[in-house]
């Protein structure tokens, strides 16, 4: 049995690089409101850490429709035979020591500083100039820069560029150059190197279409675990698409040739299986990348943009479709935000009345889902709605 524990403040507690990092209010808002997500992309016979019993209570009233992990017990701790949080950090390490869970189930610190250094930006830097040594199209190969006076003529070089701060919460840690060097873009990449030794600096790239392939890490290596077609909104993620991996090809090979795409999945698996071995890494890995328009109007692809060395939310939007929506339908996997008291709430009763659940073989085949309880207090809330 594996006992999953959805902690997204795990980049940050990265970043931060302490076992005991304490994350600002709205991470541990997400964490507390959304604790019940792993409960739907988990297998039945695995196990989920909530924090309330309105998270178990959630739980036990979907259970007669849907085939969902158990809510764990203290009963439960002698068949856990591994623990899979959404990330692993020193912090989560401490949290789950000092519940009582034995250190056999646990990454040595020695691991989780090799898989701290993997979600290092850089990381995907390296993999990305080592697909160009094997003959694959790529942009320019980003620079790790540690001088503020190179990162500063880096800005000025082009007329649009990236900075991202090497460790950072998803779609966070990132600003744009815009040819010259602002106050807030200086002030912003000097605190990074501070804290942190250094930034990427990237040429900005003409977005056509975003996309993830993900992977599932083991001891044999690393293996294809399906397509993410991702949302995002002012920077940050905000959805996927939801459809078998069939439809989704479709979609990216609209811009780029499928043999392109699959290509890169083929190298990608033996890169990142070298780059994994004796790491103790197992789970799933996400792979961000980008179709673009480059300078002449053609559409490329950036086979790697982001590694992100976790679970992610294109991996449990994946899983979700393929474990409880009827096959052959298409929807929608939100992640939402609300910033007063009750929003949440007012969606959910909307959402409820206007696209009502419709069931067909203990799966979803239309309509509305949410997939964490919603209450008064509520700010974040994860759904799906299926055509």
């Amino acid at each position: 049995m594996i006992l999953h524990i959805f902690n997204p403040e795990n980049d940050l507690a990265l970043a931060d690089g302490g076992a005991n990092y304490c994350p600002p209010p709205a991470a541990a808002q997400i964490a507390s409101d959304l604790a019940t997500l792993p409960l739907w992309f988990a297998d039945e016979d695995d196990a989920v850490l909530l924090p309330a019993t309105a998270h178990s209570d959630f739980c036990t009233s979907l259970s007669a429709s849907f085939n969902l992990a158990a809510p764990y017990s203290d009963s439960l701790k002698d068949s856990i035979t591994a623990i899979r949080p959404w990330g692993w950090s020193p912090q989560i390490k401490r949290r789950l020591k000092a519940g009582g869970f034995d250190d056999a189930l646990l990454p040595s610190d020695e691991e989780i500083a090799k898989l701290r250094e993997l979600s290092n930006r850089r990381t995907a830097v390296s993999v990305l100039a080592v697909l160009k040594q094997r003959g694959i199209d790529t942009p320019d190969i980003p620079l790790y820069l540690t001088s503020p006076d190179d990162v500063a003529a880096y800005v000025v070089s082009m007329p649009r560029s990236v900075i991202k701060a090497p460790w950072s919460g998803s779609g966070k840690g990132i600003m744009w150059g815009l040819g010259r060097v602002e106050v807030p873009l200086e002030n912003f990449y000097k605190g990074i190197i501070r804290r942190q030794g250094g930034v990427v600096c990237e040429r900005f790239l003409d977005s056509v279409q975003e996309f993830a392939l993900e992977f599932l890490a083991t001891d044999d290596g690393v293996s294809f675990a399906g397509y993410s077609l991702f949302v995002s909104e002012k920077g940050g993620y905000s959805g996927n698409l939801m459809a078998s991996d069939v439809e989704l090809e479709k979609i990216l090979s609209l811009h780029i040739p499928l043999e392109v795409i699959e290509n890169v999945r083929d190298n990608l698996c033996d890169v990142l299986s070298s780059l994994l071995s004796g790491s103790g890494y197992n789970g799933y890995l996400g792979v961000d990348m980008m179709i673009y328009r480059d300078l002449d109007g053609n559409t490329r692809l950036n086979p790697c943009m982001e590694i992100n060395m976790r679970m992610n939310m294109g991996v449990a939007a994946r899983r979700i479709y393929d474990r409880h929506v009827l096959p052959g339908r298409r929807g929608r996997f939100f992640i939402k935000f609300h910033k007063n008291k009750g929003d949440a709430l007012a969606e959910h009763v909307y959402n409820a009345g206007k696209y009502p659940a419709v069931y067909e073989d203990s799966r979803i085949s239309g309509g509305y889902l949410c997939l964490s309880p919603v209450g008064q207090e509520s700010r974040y809330m994860a759904y799906i709605i299926i055509e």
